[in-house]
C-alpha cells in the first residue's frame, strides 16, 4: 500500500463531509420511453435529501446515474467540483446501500465490510480499524466473525450500511434500503439512519416510495412523477403548502372537496363547499391556474383539519360509515350527503372505550388549513 493510501486510511477515522452534488438537466430515454425527463437539482453538501414517489416516477433511474450504473442520455452530474457523468461506478468514491443487502454469504460480517478496502488496495493493518469503526457505528462491533445468515433482516441492513461507509464516501446513495422489512423494525431503522446522517455530516440521497419514511428522515424532499420533479421542499413545507393535487395526495393522507368560488379579491377567495361558504387567503391557493368566480376548485383537507360539530351551522353534514381506533387518535370515516368521503382526525385517551361510533355526523372546516386548487372541481 502506498504511503498516500495509508495516510487516506488514518484520516478515515474521522467523520467525513459531504459534498454538494448539481444535476443539470439530466434525462434518460430506454428506446421511446423516458425514464428521467430533464431533471435539475442541486443536493446541498450534508443534506438528506429523498427522492419520492409511485413506481415509475423515475427516482430509482435517477438514483442509478448517479451512481453511475445508468448513463444519462443526456444532462451532467458534478460532485464538488468534480464531473461525475461519465465516470464508472467503482471511480466516483460513492456509497450504495441496496433493498435486498447484496452481501456476500460465504464471508463473515467483518469480511464483507472489508471487501471495499481491500478493493481499494489496503493492507490488514490498516483495514481491521475501518471494520471495526464501522461496525460500532452501527452497533455491531460484537457480530464481525458471524455469517449473514446468522442475522436478522435489521441487522443484515445494518451490514450493510456499514460497508458503504466504511471507505468513508462523501455521498451514500440509498435505494429503498428499508423496502423488505416490517413496519416496526423499518420505524426503529429510521431513526438510527437520521441519527447517523446527523452525526457523520455526509450527504445522503434517499430513493423510497414511502411517505411516511420521507418525512421523517429527510431534510428535503423530491416529489417525483412522470420522470419529473413535481415538488421539492422541507417535509412541513410539502405537507403544509402542496403546489398540486397529485402532491397533496401523494405526501400523507388527504380529504379531497368539490366547490365552486362564490366571490374573491386581491386577498381572500370565497368557496361554496358541501353547502358552506368558507373564506381562505390566496396563499392558499396551489398550482399555476388562476381562479375566477362561478369556476370549480379542488379543496385539500388533511383528516386533523376537519373536527367534528355539535350543530349543522357552518358545518357539512354526513353519516359516520365507520370508525378506526389507531391509539393516540381516532378516525372517523364520514360520508357527506353530498357524497364526499371524509377523514376526520380526532384524539383518543385512555378513557376511550373503542366503541364504533354511527350515525349523523357534522363536520368542521378549518379554512386557515386547506388548500386551494384551481380547475379541479
Amino acid at each position: 500500500m502506498s504511503n498516500s493510501d495509508a495516510l487516506q486510511a488514518r484520516r478515515s477515522l474521522t467523520p467525513p463531509k459531504g459534498e454538494a452534488i448539481a444535476i443539470k438537466g439530466i434525462s434518460k430515454r430506454f428506446g421511446q420511453i423516458v425514464g428521467v425527463d430533464g431533471v435539475d437539482l442541486h443536493v446541498e453538501a450534508g443534506e438528506f435529501l429523498s427522492l419520492l414517489g409511485p413506481s415509475g416516477s423515475g427516482k430509482t433511474t435517477l438514483l442509478m446515474m448517479l451512481a453511475g450504473f445508468e448513463t444519462p442520455s443526456s444532462g451532467t452530474i458534478t460532485l464538488g467540483n468534480r464531473d461525475l457523468t461519465h465516470v464508472p461506478p467503482n471511480r466516483r468514491g460513492i456509497g450504495m446501500v441496496f433493498q435486498r443487502y447484496a452481501l456476500f454469504p460465504h464471508m463473515s460480517v467483518a469480511q464483507n465490510v472489508a471487501f471495499p478496502l481491500k478493493m481499494r488496495g489496503l493492507g490488514k493493518a490498516d483495514i481491521a480499524p475501518l471494520v471495526d469503526h464501522a461496525l460500532a457505528r452501527v452497533r455491531l462491533q460484537d457480530y464481525g466473525d458471524r455469517s449473514p445468515a446468522q442475522l436478522s433482516g435489521g441487522q443484515q441492513q445494518r451490514v450493510a450500511v456499514a460497508r458503504a461507509l466504511v471507505f468513508q464516501p462523501p455521498v451514500l446513495l440509498m435505494d429503498e434500503p428499508l423496502g423488505a422489512l416490517d413496519k416496526k423494525l423499518r420505524e426503529e431503522l429510521q431513526i438510527e439512519i437520521k441519527k447517523l446522517h446527523a452525526s457523520l455530516g455526509i450527504t445522503i440521497i434517499y430513493v423510497t416510495h414511502d411517505q411516511e419514511e420521507a418525512l421523517t428522515m429527510s431534510d428535503r424532499i423530491a416529489v417525483m412523477d412522470k420522470g419529473r420533479i413535481q415538488q421539492l421542499g422541507s417535509p412541513v413545507s410539502l405537507y403544509h403548502e402542496p403546489n398540486s393535487s397529485f402532491v397533496a395526495d401523494f405526501i400523507g393522507k388527504m380529504n379531497f372537496l368539490n366547490g365552486i368560488v362564490s366571490s374573491l379579491d386581491d386577498r381572500s377567495i370565497e368557496v361554496t363547499v358541501s353547502g358552506q361558504i368558507i373564506s381562505v387567503a390566496r396563499s392558499q391557493l396551489g398550482g399555476r391556474d388562476e381562479v375566477a368566480v362561478g369556476r370549480p376548485v379542488r379543496i385539500a383537507a388533511r383528516p386533523e383539519s376537519l373536527s367534528p360539530a355539535q350543530t349543522g351551522e357552518g358545518a357539512i353534514a354526513g353519516e359516520i360509515e365507520t370508525t378506526i381506533f389507531l391509539g393516540s387518535h381516532r378516525t372517523l370515516i364520514v360520508r357527506s350527503d353530498d357524497g364526499a368521503q371524509l377523514q376526520v382526525q380526532v384524539p383518543s385517551s385512555h378513557r376511550d372505550s373503542g366503541a364504533e361510533m354511527r350515525g349523523r355526523a357534522f363536520v368542521r372546516l378549518d379554512p386557515g388549513a386547506v388548500r386551494i386548487f384551481a380547475g379541479e372541481g
